[in-house]
Order: C-alpha cells, then structure tokens, then sequence
C-alpha cells in the first residue's frame, strides 16, 4: 500500500474543517464515550473527506454494538450491498454473544467469573480473538495486554466507570485512585501468559492459574469485527466500501466518487482542542489519501478520561500498570501527571485488529519505543507527544500553520 497526502496544494485547518462537515461520512474515535449522535457529530479522529451518497453508495444508518457507546457505520456500493450488510451485523452480533464483559451468558464473562484451574469452553470468535491477541501480546513484549482487565477496574477507566467519574466532583463517594501497593498487587495478576489454552477434539477451552485473572478485548475485539466484514466484503464481490467501528475504519477498494480521483481522502484531528474563544475545538493536521485495502485506527489519551485529585486519569495502561501521563511523586505523596507521554498514535496496515492493538500499544509504550515497534513490524503512523510528532513509513505529512500552539514538533 502506498500512503500519501495532498501534495499539490497545502490545505489549512480552517479549509479542512468545513470541508468535513460538507460531507457526509464520518469515521468515529476509537473508545470514546458518548451518545452515538454526539460521536458521530463532534469526536471524529479520522474524517474522509468525501460525499459517498452522491457517488452512489448505499448508506447504512448508524447502529449501536457491542455496547451503547460503540457505533457500527457501513458505505457499500454493489448489488448485494444489503445482504453483505446484514451479514456483517450478524457476524458482530455473534462476536459479541461471545466475548462482552458485561453480558452473563458470554463465555468471556463466564471465563472472567471462574475459578482457578476451571476449564471454560470458548467458539471460534473467542479463540480467534485470543489467538491474535497472544500474537500481538507477544510481539509487544506485554504493551498490548488483554489480561489488564483489573488493573482497567482499579484505576475506573472502563467505559461506565469514565462515564461516572466525568461526572463527579470527587465528593460522593466514588472511590479515589489506588495506592502504588495496589496497583503493585494488581500487576501481577495481569499475565496474559498464565492463561492455559487446550483443545479437546474439535472443543477449545482456556483456563487460569489464579482466579483474580480476567480478559478484556476491547483493545482489539472492534478491530477483528471490521476484519471479519471485510470478510463478508469479499464474498459479496462488493466494489467499494467504508466500514467503521467506532474509529476502527476500513477502506475497502477504490474510492468511486471521483472522476480522477480513486483514493479515499482522510483529515487526521488534533489531538488536543484549540482554545481562545471560549469553544472547545478540534483542528485537523493533516490530509491523507490512502489507497484502498487498509484500515486507520487512532487511540489516544484525550477522549476516554476522568480527573480526580486534579490529575488527568485516561483509559489506556501503560506496563507499569499505571495510566499513560502518570506517575506517582514519592516526594509529594500523590499521583502526578507527567506530560510526557503519546497523546495520540495512528497506525495504518491491512488488518484492522492488528492496527487496533498496536495503537495501543505504542501509546501504553511512549514515542520512541512506539515509533520502533511500528518499524519494525512494518506499519505506517502517526506518532504525537506534547512536544513533537513523528512520522513511520512512506507517509508525507503537511502541518497546518496554526497547529493548535504545538510548536515543538519535530520529523524523527
């Protein structure tokens, strides 16, 4: 795949934006918490630039999965566009039966609730899932770590947790953050290595050493969702279409609505609003135009977060078993924030679970380890701290110059 931007015209923030609002695809930030119209309105972390209606796609409504605060989006065009449609909602439908957290018929809520030795019976989708994340737990070295499901509980940053907190002033009587000997305790029970995967004729089952140990996919179960439509896509003979799953998007052949143009056109957004008037407001940075058959997925430290103690507590765990940007000041006594850490990665390659995990990871491991990883598992980014951004791959990047007061920026 070949990855550039627009380099025949430099295109400002203040161009940018009304062209995006012009149009009528929208590819939502990955893990945010909000109403799907809120996401789909205001959160968008990878805009395409481009009017599928008009070009003669069929649009499919928005729809809640896997939870109500992650959005489903499909842009199809073919003949069997409905049929590869309700096919794909099917397939997610299944995915989650299998692994919600919340849901107490899935296996993956049976496995977290079992005790120590207990053998628990996965389907396919499960073992799948779990498969791949070993792979990419690995490759990592434990940056990607499905089996951070307690530590995600101790810190509250699972997505009714945030909900809660953002809404809290600190004084009724929502816990505080943990001590450093819980998060301590805690880590140890994260070993996604523990687990134990058997196969007994054509059944596979997994079980624990320790019965504190629980899973969590939702840094890679969306990904493997756009993946296995994609799937669907190819089966359908499908010519051209956009799915999305809550930020994890795919871009699936050429781009039809253009006379000369066959790429799909994509705004990156800042990571962090602009200020001044009083509006909380996100520029975008740059302009991409990807050629079909990849996905874009960004995480981030600036959609899925609470403050308390008057520290910035987002989502995502670093290896430390402490949120990104955070660390405790012995000295102080207290959890302080850091301002050192990725505030925003996009990684783009052809599998969108691989592009998942490994947006989270590069964030979990800081910027320069993060711009390795992608190197040398040879996928494309981008790459933003506080001070500076960097660029991974065959990807040229054209910076605004009003760039939300970031002046540091640097071309690693």
């Amino acid at each position: 795949m070949h990855v550039i931007l627009y380099q025949s015209a430099y295109i400002s923030s203040s161009e940018l934006l009304p062209t995006i609002r012009n149009y009528g695809i929208i590819v939502i930030v990955k893990k945010l918490v909000s109403t799907i119209c809120a996401v789909v309105i205001f959160f968008a972390c990878a805009v395409p630039l481009l009017g599928c209606n008009a070009a003669g796609y069929t649009e499919f409504a928005p729809v809640a999965v896997f939870s109500d605060d992650i959005a489903f989006t499909a842009k199809i065009m073919g003949a069997r566009a409905d049929y590869a449609y309700s096919r794909m909602k099917e397939a997610i439908e299944r995915i989650n039966r299998e692994v919600s957290a919340t849901n107490t018929s899935s296996e993956l809520y049976k496995f977290n609730n079992a005790q120590a030795g207990e053998k628990v019976e996965i389907g396919r989708y499960f073992d799948e899932l779990f498969m791949l994340s070993k792979e990419y737990y690995t490759a990592t070295d434990g940056a990607f770590n499905p089996a951070a499901a307690p530590l995600i509980e101790l810190w509250h940053v699972d997505a009714q947790s945030i909900a809660d907190y953002r809404q809290s002033d600190g004084t009724d009587g929502l816990p505080g953050l943990p001590t450093v000997a819980q998060v301590q305790d805690t880590l140890e029970v994260c070993d996604f290595s523990a687990i134990e995967r058997t196969v007994e004729g054509d059944k596979v089952y997994i079980s624990k050493p320790d019965a504190r140990i629980k899973l969590d996919f939702g840094g890679i179960a969306k990904g493997y969702a756009v993946d296995k439509c994609v799937d669907i896509l190819d089966e359908y003979e499908i010519s051209s279409a956009l799915i999305d799953i809550s930020g994890n998007a795919y871009f699936y052949g050429d781009y039809m609505g253009g006379k000369n143009e066959s790429n799909w056109n994509v705004g990156i957004v800042s990571p962090r609003p602009r200020s001044g008037d009083g509006l909380v407001r996100r520029g975008y940075v740059c302009a991409a135009s990807l050629v079909g058959g990849v996905s874009a997925v960004t995480s981030g430290d600036y959609m899925r977060y609470y403050v308390r103690d008057g520290v910035y507590i987002p989502h995502i765990i670093g290896k430390d078993g402490v949120p990104i940007g955070v660390r405790y000041d012995d000295a102080a006594g207290k959890w302080v924030n850091t301002y050192e850490n990725v505030i925003s990665a996009t990684v783009i390659g052809k599998s969108s679970a691989q592009c998942d995990a490994l947006s989270t990871a590069v964030c979990a491991v800081g910027f320069d380890e993060g711009k390795a990883l992608l190197q040398n598992l040879g996928l494309k980014g981008l790459i933003f701290s506080e001070k500076r951004f960097t660029i991974i791959g065959d990807v040229a990047l054209y910076a605004t110059g009003d760039y939300d007061g970031y002046r540091a920026y640097e071309r690693v």
